[in-house]
């Protein structure tokens, strides 16, 4: 679905995010640096609509959303952790992750995501017990906690 939908999205600007497929909805994700609004899930959801109707991906009827990243975007790729670099993250791994004595092992975690090693495939998380070395693979889910500005530079 990805290698039909993207180039699309690309075409008119903007970048796939994510794309859910659950029950009878397909919620495609787009953003842009200028953010996106209901003007551009309108446009882009013109465009891809009838292409859906002709490809019909997903067995019987179905719901085709399409939606900006919202205030809390999943990270799924590398691309999408290297975009919140310097920024919070809340994420749970695959499995419990070691921790230095008396901390017990934990699959949940938030923190300042300090490093991405792309090529080892490794972040680096900063929280109150230290610096955490984490293989993007054992990470399950993640979402970015991002940080808004107003336009004097104050936090939102």
């Amino acid at each position: 679905m990805i290698e039909k939908v993207e180039p699309v999205l690309v075409e008119l600007g903007y970048q796939l995010r994510d794309i859910e497929c659950q029950g009878g909805l397909v919620r495609i994700i787009l953003d842009s640096p200028a953010g996106v609004g209901i003007e551009d899930c309108s446009k882009a959801h013109q465009l891809l609509s009838p292409m859906f109707d002709v490809w019909d991906p997903i067995p019987g009827a179905y719901n085709l959303e399409l939606s900006s990243p919202g205030e809390k975007p999943n990270l799924r790729t590398v691309e999408h952790f290297e975009e919140a670099l310097g920024q919070n993250i809340r994420f749970t791994t695959t499995e419990p992750i070691e921790m230095p004595a008396p901390a017990k092992p934990r699959k949940n975690w938030e923190g300042v995501l300090k490093e991405v090693q792309k090529e080892k495939g490794e972040i680096f998380v900063e929280d109150s017990l230290g610096l955490h070395t984490i293989s993007i693979t054992k990470v399950k889910s993640a979402v970015w906690l991002r940080e808004w500005s107003t336009s004097e530079g104050k936090k939102a």
